[in-house]
């Protein structure tokens, strides 16, 4: 496929594998295409990591059997290195790009449940965000009024204000949608409806709990191709 010119964002390589080994087809790839910048991820069996590790050919190396959530923020690493070195191959002059842990997006979270908050809080820190916490939608908009946030995680139902009324409110006080924040809604209903309800109070996209790492991150990175400053 290399070979006839497809085009790969990242390679997953195993170690154990007949006629070429993921070392030796890593080693192949780079021999190919010197210049060609195919971050590579490794997996190996016990006892095998460490030989794929020093011929400094992967980006990443991951023991057999990988969990999914392993996986995942091995994949999405890779994703962020290359694009890190994109940008700066593009801007030779420029420093180097922030590290995930230093986003400049800002998350507020409008959750009364203190469990959630927390993994919440938990999940945003693993993929890079700055989040700030609330208990229900009263809260919510007091904290935009003082400072601006990217992204609302908004639960539905909170007590005082719930999500709706919160979002619809939002909406009224910011009716330009490029000016105010992207609202994801986080609800434990997966009942068919709920997303039009939402959907209809102004909130802009939608997820259910217990937030799972993989659907949170789809979210914030939709968000991100809806407004290219989120």
């Amino acid at each position: 496929w290399l070979t006839a010119g497809e085009t790969f964002d990242v390679g997953v390589l195993d170690m154990q594998m007949p006629e070429m080994d993921g070392v030796m087809l890593a080693e192949a790839i780079r021999l190919q295409r010197d210049d060609l910048e195919l971050p590579l991820l490794l997996l190996s069996s016990v006892g095998q990591r460490e030989a794929g590790a020093d011929k400094k050919l992967f980006a990443k190396c991951l023991t057999k059997p990988a969990k999914p959530t392993q996986l995942f923020d091995a994949v999405a690493a890779l994703f962020r290195w290359a694009e890190e070195k994109r940008a700066a191959s593009m801007h030779p002059f420029a420093r180097p790009a922030l590290t995930t842990v230093a986003r400049a997006e800002h998350v507020l979270i409008a959750e009364d449940n203190v469990v959630n908050q927390k993994v919440a809080l938990l999940m945003l820190g693993k993929l890079g965000f700055r989040a700030d916490v609330t208990g229900n939608g009263l809260e919510a908009l007091e904290a935009l009024q003082r400072q601006t946030y990217n992204v609302v995680l908004m639960d539905v139902q909170m007590p005082e204000m719930d999500g709706l009324e919160a979002t619809r409110r939002i909406c009224q006080q910011w009716q330009d949608p490029a000016k105010r924040p992207w609202i994801i809604a986080l609800t434990a209903n997966a009942m068919q409806g709920d997303r039009e309800l939402c959907m209809a109070a102004g909130m802009d996209d939608y997820i259910t709990k217990p937030i799972k790492l993989e659907e949170l991150s789809a979210a914030l990175d939709r968000a991100r191709l809806a407004r290219p400053k989120v």
